[in-house]
């Protein structure tokens, strides 16, 4: 028998490791502080040394705490990665997705049906608090983000296309907006928190949108109900409210411009050569991406696999989660 710490004392540190807290470890954990303080304490006495400095902020990691903070990494890893190996063994026909709920409700659900007529044997599972340790770990096959990622990244199969944004609005309502300028004259839909988005598009119809009305709503889904109900304009991203657009729900009046964000299409590389998986990246590419020019590629390769126009892919910090 393998003479170890105990595992959840193990699962308990790297928690903290990653927060520098014991409170907000067990915030996330959903256990009491006293818990986390136990576990830890167990684990120090087990090796016999410290693996925090404790001090009012919090704790940080002594030099034997962040050695063994990267060997739980490498092992945590392993071992996640054999666990989805060993699951996914015999689900070779369900393709599991990662995206947003907002992506998932307006950008994949709509046209999903398509390729279920397709490919009626083909099942899938959602995913929408997923990222893209998920994906490398092997408990995504495919994850759709949208933002600005940092490079390199860590999956070699991806698909890029540039976000395209613009203002929609219901039919009935165009007769107060002939153009740009007069999309003073209503009020501006937004979901909160993403007024940058008008300021965007504003600044690309070289437009001022000062004295404008803004109405915010809590989800992406409810601005664009407001927006079908003749209450304004909302900014959407083109990729969502595509098949609206196709039901004639909604209107684009100005079209849509480009905006220095994208949206990947990661494919897992445990799973790429899967027959459920080339059929539905397919199918995803001409679907969902169809008209946005798609750069496809495999990163380390000598050649990209496909390239229909160019994309803009800036080197920032990865977004805590897609739209």
């Amino acid at each position: 028998m393998r003479k170890l710490p105990i595992l959840k004392s193990l699962h308990l540190f790297e928690a903290v490791s990653e927060f520098s807290s014991f409170s907000k470890a067990a915030e996330r954990l959903n256990i009491t502080t006293g818990a986390v303080s136990y576990q830890m304490r167990l684990l120090e006495d087990w090796f016999g040394r410290r693996l925090f400095v404790r001090h009012s902020s919090g704790v940080r990691l002594t030099s034997d705490g962040e050695q063994l903070k990267r060997s739980c990494a490498s092992a945590f890893t392993m071992l996640e990665k054999g666990c989805y190996e060993l699951r996914r063994r015999d689900a070779a026909q369900t393709v599991v997705v990662g995206c947003s709920t907002t992506f998932l409700s307006h950008s994949l659900l709509p046209r999903i049906g398509t390729f279920r007529q397709l490919h009626s044997n083909i099942d899938f599972a959602f995913e929408t608090d997923s990222n893209l340790d998920a994906l490398v770990v092997g408990a995504l096959d495919v994850l759709f983000v949208s933002g600005v990622l940092k490079r390199p990244l860590p999956v070699r199969e991806v698909h890029v296309s540039n976000e395209m944004i613009g203002p929609v609005c219901a039919p009935a309502t165009l007769e107060a907006i002939k153009s740009p300028k007069n999309i003073l004259s209503i009020p501006l839909l937004h979901e909160s928190g993403k007024l940058d988005a008008w300021n965007e598009w504003a600044s690309a119809a070289a437009i001022c949108l000062r004295g404008s009305r803004h109405v915010a709503f809590d989800t992406f889904s409810v601005a664009v109900e407001a927006a079908k109900s003749g209450l304004g304009a909302a900014i959407c991203s083109q990729i969502l409210v595509r098949s609206n657009l196709e039901k004639e729900e909604l209107v684009a009046p100005f079209g849509f411009v480009p905006v220095n964000r994208s949206i990947y299409m990661f494919v897992s590389e445990h799973a790429r050569n899967m027959a459920a998986i080339k059929q539905f990246r397919s199918w995803a590419l001409s679907e969902i991406f169809s008209g946005d020019d798609p750069v496809s590629y495999f990163q380390g390769a000598t050649r990209e696999v496909k390239r229909a126009g160019q994309v803009n892919v800036p080197a920032a910090s990865l977004p805590a989660s897609a739209r």
